[in-house]
């Protein structure tokens, strides 16, 4: 009976693989087609949503169409376990306290928005947007439904995988959705990756340990108020190689 489990075990973590390496190809593929309609001039521009509302809220949802797709297959197997294997409770007095101190940041950050900005609209709609759309998405499909399937695998495994995904869906950001040229692909690949998959790994830790599973939400929230003030907008987790190396040089052990 025992061994019959163990085999079954065995055999559901050895699918895990494949499921993986499918929702990487689906998620690689939504980016890449997405990018061809940015190059095309044939998406809605945040900035420019207050003009045509209804056209971009549609485009939203056809963008997180995938998400949502595994969304109601995990609650359709996890049931009741939905909540708690997806690390989407609070449990505990400080997991309250962050989740309560994230979502006053947001919220500060969403009035001084609407405050300075006159376009209200098009904050609310970038907000839904990039709190839901993006790093909802980005989050649940990473690093909930891909380490889902590699819970009985090796923690490196587990983490580099999903993480190493998550990197090469931001190729096409990290060109500034321009043309990727030889140089960028290859900067990208030499410093952008360890960037991404660094901070991905480093976000999947602290929803394991289930220290500040909103940390995504709130690195969201300021690139959204820095792109509204018009400052520089920096590429969220994208860790500059040089920095990395002297802070790790910097650490004592």
């Amino acid at each position: 009976m025992r061994s019959s489990k163990a085999e079954k075990e065995k055999r559901n973590s050895l699918a895990g693989i494949p499921a993986v390496l499918t929702i990487g190809f689906m998620e690689f593929l939504e980016a890449f087609l997405l990018y061809r309609k940015v190059r095309s001039g044939r998406v809605i521009q945040t900035r420019l949503s207050s003009g045509q509302p209804a056209a971009f809220f549609l485009q939203c949802l056809r963008e997180f169409m995938f998400p949502a797709f595994l969304l109601i297959i995990f609650a359709l197997i996890l049931k009741r376990d939905f909540f708690s294997g997806m690390y989407m409770t609070i449990k505990g007095k400080w997991q309250k306290i962050t989740a309560g101190l994230l979502m006053a940041v947001i919220l500060a950050f969403t009035a001084y928005g609407l405050a300075v900005k006159p376009d209200r609209v098009s904050i609310l709609l970038s907000l839904f947007y990039y709190l839901v759309i993006v790093a909802f998405g980005e989050e649940f499909v990473i690093r909930d439904a891909c380490t889902c399937f590699l819970r009985e695998f090796p923690w490196p495994l587990r983490y580099l995988v999903p993480n190493f995904i998550f990197a090469l869906l931001h190729v096409f950001s990290y060109s500034g959705w321009g043309r990727i040229s030889s140089r960028i692909l290859l900067d990208f690949l030499l410093n952008g990756v360890l960037g991404y998959v660094f901070g991905g790994c480093l976000l999947q830790l602290l929803k394991e340990k289930s220290v500040l599973s909103g940390f995504p939400c709130l690195c969201t929230a300021w690139r959204i108020i820095r792109s509204f003030l018009n400052t520089e907008t920096a590429l969220v987790l994208k860790i500059p190689i040089k920095e990395l190396n002297q802070c790790l040089l910097n650490m004592k052990f």
